[in-house]
């Protein structure tokens, strides 16, 4: 059901989160079919679909689960035990995450581990020390899987030093929509499934990457982590929106100090601004 509302123009993750306890209250909607299941169910919220919508969506879905049968590729609903309690906080969690690999990881505590793609050599250490830090204290680490600091937080000595990664990637999980992806996410991606780590989207297995689907992403990652950690980044990276997102939800904020040889540094622009920030508000 919660995948079939989700194919339903005008109806979004924030919708969804909002009427969570009318979709938990099975006896007020459910139905024989699931079409007059999403019927009853949109009377309560006010929201009206012809049956040709609903069909439609209902059709979407099902395809959507062939998909993910024919790639092995799992899926969970907001509702479902396994969803990360963590992700709910956020103000519009995804209604269906698509995973691959060890599901488990997110029974654990997670750290988000962001930066520019383009690291300087001191940015590249960092991130390694960090990964490596929480690593050997069983922390997950969460990212992107982008080329840069997130690749540097999950490896160590040219290899991956430990098997619990959270990787959250803006396609979907299939081979195809795999390949939109830049080299070194795939290559990312390779390590973690050979390991015990794992990849979540909330896009369709046949989804594409695109810029939209990169930024949405963004604020999986800031969820699933109980806290993020900023090592470098300019004002106008990507990294912002998961900093944003974070902030929008109340997690802890980590931003490396440049060091003196740094400190003037574009790349280093956004550690900057958000260091002085929390300064003046001391």
């Amino acid at each position: 059901m919660i995948l079939v509302l989700s194919q339903l123009k005008g109806i979004g993750a924030a919708f969804i989160k909002k009427n969570l306890s009318s979709i938990r209250q099975k006896h007020r909607w459910a139905s024989p079919t699931t079409e007059k299941s999403i019927e009853n169910f949109l009377a309560l919220t006010n929201k009206k679909y012809s049956s040709l919508e609903i069909q439609e969506a209902v059709s979407k879905a099902e395809d959507i689960l062939t998909e993910c049968e024919s790639n092995q590729i799992g899926f969970m609903s907001i509702v479902d035990e396994d969803y990360p309690r963590e992700l709910l906080e956020i103000k519009d969690p995804p209604p269906v995450l698509f995973f691959v690999g060890n599901l488990s990881l997110l029974k654990i505590d997670a750290v988000t581990v962001i930066g520019t793609r383009k690291p300087n050599d001191n940015g590249k250490i960092i991130a390694e020390r960090v990964g490596k830090y929480f690593a050997s204290k069983g922390w997950a680490i969460c990212n992107g899987l982008a080329d840069g600091i997130d690749t540097f937080s999950i490896l160590a000595q040219e290899k991956f030093c430990f098997a619990k990664v959270i990787g959250v990637v803006g396609s979907g999980l299939s081979s195809t929509a795999l390949r939109s992806l830049p080299k070194q996410s795939v290559a990312n991606i390779d390590h973690i499934l050979h390991g015990e780590g794992l990849v979540l989207s909330e896009m369709p297995p046949s989804k594409k990457q695109d810029t939209f689907s990169v930024v949405k992403s963004c604020r999986i990652q800031a969820g699933i982590g109980k806290g993020i950690i900023l090592i470098q980044s300019s004002l106008d990276g990507g990294s912002k929106f998961t900093v944003k997102a974070a902030v929008d939800s109340r997690r802890p904020l980590g931003v490396i100090c440049p060091v003196k040889s740094d400190i003037n540094r574009e790349d280093y622009a956004a550690n900057r601004r958000i260091t002085q920030i929390l300064h003046l508000s001391q």
